[in-house]
């Protein structure tokens, strides 16, 4: 039988009414697709099908593909499985006690199974929230954060800053938003392609069309939950290495697969802006907001009417300087504190993360704060310039408390 761990035989009976539980949980009841991959992978690999898990007959039992679809062109299957792991990583979260676990190893869709508390990853029954830690090695090392857990806990106004969240039973939910990407149909890449030598080709490429060329509807396609955009991974990865570094337990969500009943449950982080409706949601009412008129987008002082809009933005979405808001409140609705690292575009959201992640940053704008701050909401606005595509460590251009 796959999926077998040392001393442990998993049950069939055991291992489906597991099955019904989770595809039943608040991580996997709003997603059809993410219930049925889960159940054809579990069933297969219960049956030891081994030959029935590879991803071509996954995308034809589950997606309904076509027999010769092309994988590359269309990740379905992919996608979905990183999306059921990180499902299973939120069930596993918020039940620590359940029966059984199952675990899909990356490059794989085969399920392993397990007995209650143990991973394959750290068989002494380490907090699950290292997982996450492990899924994102490879972000924090390009985000280069790893300083941060050298130099050990942060001086006591940043201590101070994050007290509110660290003092709740549950894991900070980081909520990390997801912009809309648009791709061009496979007609629009093969009429480009055909125009090409195969050295311009190789890997990814950028198609570069006649300005004059007419597309039609069909041709652009709408994506909605498949990208992170840079800003905001470098921010997420700045601000996980901070709540690993005082050992506080996490958990990574993206703002399309977030409800309100969610933040209900635990202390938030909202990462991004325009591309996290929770952000603009949750900070909509505070002196310091987003907000966009037609295609410009910009930050509003609701009590002075004063505005910050990046200088320089091109069509793009690079800027020559970008503006952010920090904000730290205690939500009436949600009855949970909300931390906010939000840019208008990606480079402000970047700037955010290292603004919070930094002593320099937080440490020095907090000790200039008027007495009893650390009980009350605040919000700061941030400038950073952007060189060669890096912003620079940002000015603090307004505060408030409350």
């Amino acid at each position: 039988m796959a999926g077998k761990t040392a001393g442990y035989q998993p049950n069939p009976a055991e291992i489906r009414a597991a099955l019904q539980r989770i595809q039943a949980s608040v991580a996997f009841r709003n997603s059809k697709q993410c219930q049925k991959f889960l159940d054809y992978v579990v069933e297969h690999s219960l049956s030891g099908s081994i030959d029935l898990l590879h991803e071509r007959q996954i995308g034809i039992a589950v997606f309904g593909r076509e027999p010769g679809y092309d994988t590359s062109e269309d990740p379905v299957v992919r996608v979905r499985a990183n999306e059921v792991r990180k499902r299973l990583a939120q069930y596993y979260q918020e039940n620590p006690s359940a029966e059984a676990r199952f675990e899909i190893p990356p490059g794989t869709y085969r399920v392993e199974f397990r007995p209650a508390g143990v991973t394959k990853s750290d068989p002494d029954k380490a907090p699950h929230s290292r997982r996450w830690w492990v899924a994102l090695g490879a972000l924090l090392t390009l985000a280069g954060v790893a300083g941060i857990l050298l130099r050990g806990r942060a001086a006591s106004k940043s201590d101070a800053f994050w007290a509110p969240l660290l003092a709740s039973p549950n894991a900070v939910l980081i909520a990390c938003g997801q912009p809309v990407a648009y791709f061009l149909s496979p007609e629009v890449h093969e009429k480009y392609r055909a125009t090409q030598t195969p050295d311009r080709l190789r890997g990814s490429y950028a198609v570069r069309l006649d300005p004059e060329a007419p597309l039609r509807g069909r041709d652009i396609i709408p994506v909605a939950d498949q990208f992170v955009g840079i800003g905001n991974s470098h921010a997420v990865a700045m601000l996980t290495a901070l709540l690993a570094a005082r050992k506080r337990a996490f958990v990574i969500r993206y703002s399309n697969d977030l409800s309100f009943s969610d933040l209900r449950n635990s202390p938030a982080i909202l990462v991004g802006a325009f591309s996290n409706f929770w952000t603009l949601e949750m900070t909509g009412d505070l002196r310091f907001t987003f907000e966009q008129e037609g295609r410009l987008r910009r930050i509003r002082d609701r009590a002075g009417n004063q505005t910050w809009q990046p200088a320089g933005l091109a069509p793009d979405g690079k800027a020559d300087e970008d503006y952010a808001i920090v904000s730290r409140v205690f939500h009436s609705k949600s009855g949970q504190w909300v931390v906010g690292a939000a840019g208008v575009t990606q480079y402000g959201t970047r700037a955010a993360g290292e603004f919070l992640s930094e002593e320099r940053g937080i440490g020095e704008t907090l000790a200039k704060a008027p007495q009893g701050w650390s009980g009350r909401n605040l919000q700061v606005v941030l400038k950073t310039s952007v060189v060669r595509g890096i912003p620079s460590p940002p000015e603090v251009v307004a505060t408030h408390f409350w």
